[in-house]
């Protein structure tokens, strides 16, 4: 009894950390599950006692439910790609990606809604996550767009829907791909090599939908003055130094996903000390361990919540009839 309320309790504060972190949709996949799972059992004429027990022993205790293949793979390889991107941006990687985007397309027609699809898909390379590609280039982007004419909505929506795409991005993509590589039983080099095409699709869609737009509207692009110079940009090519070295090292497949990600990081604090714009200081660093810290409660919750999902289909016999 003690251990089915510890696990009980346990539940119910891992349900409060989705609530606060990740949102209300997958509480109520989970939910409904759980009630199918107890409706199924009962069902079956076992006494509730022996039904809460066995369904808080497979969801808490056993490595079908919390402690699932989802929370292995968060533990092993999440974790340490989500510092590397905190790390990286702390470089001042995220400032060139748009000033290289601006003078890829800044000039074009509605450029700077243009300029927000290549910088979200550049930056979408190292964050791996929706929201803070939205939070990191959103925040410059946006006010670019408004300022040359497009509709503040307009200018929101290109953003969101350009940043959602880093989750497809490669290198660093969302949980869902360190998932697909466990589960398919592949490397992650080759999850990341076939993601190529559909990012590349999904972003020129975007791209293609705000030129239509910008044509509609006729918006014209930026000034060569609000431009970066191009020998400045080719003198901070450095910054992609720890990108460049993630890609060799996962493709060549010498390291594992790990000890990449972690030579990638110690590049990445190396190149923000030499960095003089934005050096990485002593607070930066302790910064990007706090984003580190924080980006993994999101996506451990999300990865806890999909195996108490999993654990309810395999406890019920869920998955053998849906198959």
């Amino acid at each position: 009894p003690t251990l089915t309320v510890i696990g009980i309790i346990g539940i119910l504060s891992l349900v409060e950390l989705c609530r606060r972190c990740v949102g209300i949709p997958i509480l109520c996949v989970a939910g409904a599950l759980l009630v199918y799972t107890f409706w199924s059992m009962l069902s079956k004429g076992m006494d509730l006692e022996r039904v809460l027990g066995r369904v808080i022993y497979t969801l808490f205790y056993g490595t079908g439910g919390v402690i699932g293949t989802p929370i292995n793979v968060c533990a092993k390889f999440i974790v340490v790609f989500i510092v590397f991107g905190a790390f990286l941006e702390r470089t001042g990687i995220a400032k060139f990606f748009i000033d290289l985007a601006n003078k890829v397309a800044g000039a074009s027609s509605g450029g700077p809604a243009k300029v927000a699809v290549i910088s979200s898909a550049l930056c979408g390379m190292v964050s791996g996550s929706s929201v803070g590609n939205t939070v990191t280039t959103g925040s410059v982007t946006i006010p670019m767009m408004k300022k040359t004419g497009y509709k503040p909505e307009f200018a929101g929506a290109v953003e969101a829907a350009a940043s959602t795409g880093g989750q497809i991005m490669p290198p660093i993509m969302g949980a869902a791909a360190f998932l697909m590589a466990e589960y398919v039983g592949v490397t992650y080099g080759e999850i990341a090599l076939k993601a190529i095409l559909p990012a590349f699709l999904y972003f020129a869609g975007i791209f293609i939908a705000v030129h239509l737009e910008a044509k509609k509207l006729g918006l014209k692009g930026l000034s060569r003055s609000e431009m970066v110079p191009g020998k400045e940009l080719a003198v901070k090519s450095y910054l992609l130094i720890p990108i460049v070295l993630l890609v060799v090292l996962v493709s060549l497949n010498v390291y594992t996903m790990q000890k990449a990600a972690a030579l990638s990081i110690i590049a990445a604090i190396v190149v923000g000390v030499i960095n003089k714009d934005s050096r990485l200081t002593p607070e930066k660093f302790l910064e990007a361990l706090e984003a580190g810290g924080k980006g993994t409660i999101t996506v451990a919750v999300a990865c806890a919540m999909a195996g108490i999902i999993a654990g309810c289909i395999t406890v019920t016999g869920l998955a053998s009839k849906l198959i």
